[in-house]
């Protein structure tokens, strides 16, 4: 009997033990669960909070009364509270750019893209001439191998083969499979090209790194930007001199100088605008968590049309 009772006391304390284990790896395994669902949430949160970034960028685009010139000191552009603007129990940061701003490799001319090769891609006149004319080559719909440039029959030929495009650029990467240009070249120019607009760079919002790729010398894009920014020397403040045309570029210097000589060439080109319909916004929402953030960010680039819902051209979350 006592041998019986003793059984009794061993099972039953195996069966508290197995169900003790038991219950233990399925409160771990219901915590583990409940955190992912919570980080999928937070996540979604941070997603909706870039999404109300985007629809807020285009509301303040769209607000834009005066569509004859686009500049840094407009509402648009430079906003502090942009940075972190509280909505809900999150934050969003908003950075707006103006496309228009950088050259657009699927319309400028060779002259340009020899002078953006040399200036800023710092490579030699020789080669600057064959790789923007494999430039064009890649983009024109024909099949005539211009100078130092290449078609079909240098592609199909690589160790990797592809055929060359003859069509317009879809993102600025697509430079990387173009003959002569190299990572590192494309480093360097990268941040002075785009794909997309009509293609004449605003001088209200280019940078000197683009204005020398347009062939002015580091000097007279230093003075156009100085001009620009007024007295204060910072963009976006109510001091700004704006450019109405690109003609009232000639307001800096002095007549007859090299510096006047350079922005002739420049306005005669027509390479140069003063306004764009073709905006950067870059959305992140932010759920501040402990010591860190997380943070979900979102890129696009949308069209404003004059009385229109703005296009969409490109999406990119994460």
């Amino acid at each position: 009997m006592k041998d019986k009772k003793a059984s009794i006391l061993v099972l039953t304390l195996w069966t508290l033990s197995f169900l003790s284990i038991f219950a233990i790896g399925l409160t771990r395994n219901l915590s583990a669960q409940l955190r992912f669902a919570s980080h999928l949430q937070d996540r979604l949160r941070t997603y909706y909070l870039a999404h109300a970034g985007i629809e807020r960028a285009i509301v303040e685009l769209d607000a834009d009364e005066d569509l004859s010139y686009d500049s840094l000191d407009e509402e648009w552009s430079n906003r502090e509270e942009f940075e972190e603007m509280p909505l809900g129990t999150g934050y969003i940061s908003l950075h707006i750019k103006d496309e228009a701003g950088k050259i657009n490799i699927n319309k400028a001319p060779l002259s340009i893209l020899k002078t953006m090769l040399e200036n800023v891609g710092e490579v030699k006149s020789d080669e600057a001439d064959d790789i923007a004319n494999a430039i064009v080559d890649w983009r024109d719909i024909d099949i005539f191998v211009s100078p130092g440039g290449a078609e079909d029959d240098y592609y199909r030929h690589l160790e990797t083969s592809y055929p060359c495009k003859n069509g317009e650029f879809q993102i600025s990467e697509e430079l990387l499979l173009v003959k002569g240009m190299s990572p590192l070249i494309f480093s360097k120019i990268v941040g002075v090209i785009t794909v997309y607009g009509e293609g004449g760079v605003n001088i209200n919002t280019a940078d000197e790194d683009v204005l020398c790729a347009l062939g002015l010398s580091s000097g007279l894009a230093e003075q156009v930007v100085e001009f620009r920014q007024g007295s204060d020397g910072i963009d976006g403040t109510e001091d700004d001199n704006i450019f109405k045309t690109p003609a009232e570029m000639r307001k800096i210097g002095s007549l007859f100088t090299e510096e006047s000589e350079e922005m002739n060439r420049a306005i005669s080109s027509n390479a140069l605008s003063v306004k764009s319909d073709v905006f950067r916004i870059i959305s992140s929402g932010i759920l501040k968590k402990g010591t860190g953030n997380l943070q979900n960010n979102i890129t696009c680039v949308i069209q404003r049309l004059n009385k229109e819902p703005v296009r969409m051209l490109y999406w990119r979350e994460g």
